[in-house]
């Protein structure tokens, strides 16, 4: 075939400068002339780790402890409800009875709360309302109670009002309790923390807070900090036109907050939520959903031995009377410190050391730096609270407990590196996928300047030779692509 019909049949001049000279090769090398050249070969495929968006890992029941894990791991078998849904849902709830008794002593001096916020992504019918229905059945118990008590005193209140004469003094409204809520406001929070010393944000369904008044696009700016200052345990203080200047002191909030996984992807894109620390600050995962394989069982959750066991642990730690400052409004918490044990607190430092170093440039966490720089305090935080479901009276914290509460944390830690692809193996494997792609919808061979001048996205081309040369370089080693002169060549029976 001449040129003019290679051309014709649609050949590049790149593909036939190398038919040519292939063919001056095969005349050297004695070759019979005319004869049809042989493909080079494609080396061995080296290919790249399949997307692990829908593989996240197992939560670690064990890490947990005897009581709250034992209690988790039954949840999860007797509701059969996703693992980090029910391991979420206990650990929140534990956080909620611990948070006014003790606070973490870290070992550079700083106090910090035992406040968790856990926010747990899953289908429609993957049986939240059940998991926290059981994890949270004392936390309802004492909501219930709050509930009853405070229509007694209403009742009593509506009676002296009727019976008061003229010049008797005012009786003193009942402000209403509530151990936790399911919708609040940051200005409702406020108000329910003015007659309470803490308080649980707790809802199956996190849209309600998600969407809500408070966390609209015109006021969301304003309501983060509220949570930060919160989840801190620092001074809450709102300047109100007709209330004046409120300011409460050592007031907890623990938070699980429960999502359909759009909602999720909502909130991990929210720039407000990202920059101002809220997701730091969040033990963040989305386990796999059980559909399908949920044949039916009578199980009683309520009736297995672990889950008795934890329901006692976390009455008895919401029926004890925390610890209050004498002066100021008599509600500011002045929890114990729980101190590290001296194998505790090597355990913690080499963790705290080890996620600092994966923070620099060029290393895994360099792009999750917000969440990795909190996930040792996140350590601190569950091994706080897996200790005081332990033992109520303890005042340090074990080496096997923090070990476990670690395990915990990097579990969140990888569950935040997977929904946010922030780690660097991922974004690797992402820019070499969106390489791959882009070449081979480009053509089987192309000049070499076409991938600067022109790959898309234009996110991808913002990359510069810098950056793009070495994921060539890596497609090449893989088997994916070849150099021929001038131009690439790109392999067309895989997929990227």
């Amino acid at each position: 075939m001449n040129a003019d019909a290679w051309a014709a049949a649609g050949a590049t001049a790149a593909v036939l400068d190398a038919q040519i000279a292939a063919r001056a090769a095969s005349r050297l090398n004695g070759a019979v002339p005319g004869a049809p050249i042989a493909p080079v070969e494609w080396p061995r495929l080296d290919a790249l780790s399949e997307s692990d968006d829908h593989t996240p890992a197992a939560f670690p029941f064990d890490a947990l402890g005897s009581i709250l894990g034992a209690a988790a791991s039954a949840i999860a078998r007797d509701v059969q409800a996703p693992d980090a849904l029910a391991g979420g849902s206990v650990l929140a709830h534990a956080s909620l009875a611990a948070q006014s008794l003790v606070d973490v002593v870290l070992p550079h001096g700083q106090q910090v709360p035992t406040s968790l916020y856990v926010v747990s992504a899953s289908e429609s019918g993957d049986r939240k309302s059940v998991v926290d229905a059981v994890a949270g059945h004392e936390v309802g118990e004492m909501r219930r109670k709050q509930a009853r008590d405070h229509a007694e005193l209403v009742q009593m209140y509506d009676q002296a009002m009727a019976e008061r004469k003229p010049k008797d003094p005012l009786p003193d409204k009942p402000p209403a309790q509530s151990l936790i809520t399911s919708n609040a406001t940051t200005e409702g929070l406020l108000r329910i923390l003015k007659g309470q010393s803490l308080v649980g944000v707790f809802s199956p369904e996190g849209g309600e807070i998600l969407n809500g008044y408070s966390m609209r696009d015109d006021r969301r700016a304003g309501a983060l900090p509220f949570f930060l200052k919160l989840w801190s345990g620092e001074t809450l203080d709102a300047l109100r036109g007709g209330d004046g200047l409120t300011m409460l002191l050592g007031r907890r909030l623990a938070m699980h907050v429960m999502v359909q996984p759009i909602l999720l992807r909502q909130l991990l894109a929210d720039p407000l939520a990202k920059g101002q620390g809220l997701l730091a600050r969040c033990l963040i995962a989305q386990p796999r959903t059980l559909a399908g394989s949920r044949l039916f069982n009578e199980k009683n959750p309520h009736q297995d031995k672990a889950v008795i066991a934890y329901h006692a642990a976390i009455k008895l730690l919401l029926e004890s009377r925390p610890q209050v400052w004498d002066s100021g409004d008599g509600l500011e918490l002045k929890p114990t410190p729980l101190t590290m044990s001296d194998p505790a607190r090597g355990l913690w430092v080499a963790f705290y050391n080890k996620v600092e170093c994966q923070q620099a440039d060029g290393c895994e966490l360099e792009n999750a730096r917000a969440f990795a720089s909190k996930t040792a305090e996140h350590a601190a935080r569950i091994a706080g609270v897996i200790t005081m479901t332990k033992d109520d009276k303890a005042r340090s914290i074990s080496s096997i407990t923090m070990e476990g509460a670690i395990e915990v944390a990097t579990f969140y830690l990888n569950e935040h590196l997977r929904l946010t692809s922030t780690g660097r193996a991922k974004r690797q494997q992402s820019a070499l996928r969106a390489l791959l792609t882009w070449m081979q919808g480009h053509g089987a061979q192309f000049p070499k300047k076409d991938v600067l001048q022109k790959l898309e996205p234009h996110s991808m081309r913002k990359l510069k030779a810098a950056g793009i040369n070495p994921l060539l370089e890596e497609l090449v080693q893989r088997g994916y692509i070849r150099e021929r002169g001038s131009t690439w060549e790109v392999r067309q029976d895989v997929q990227a």
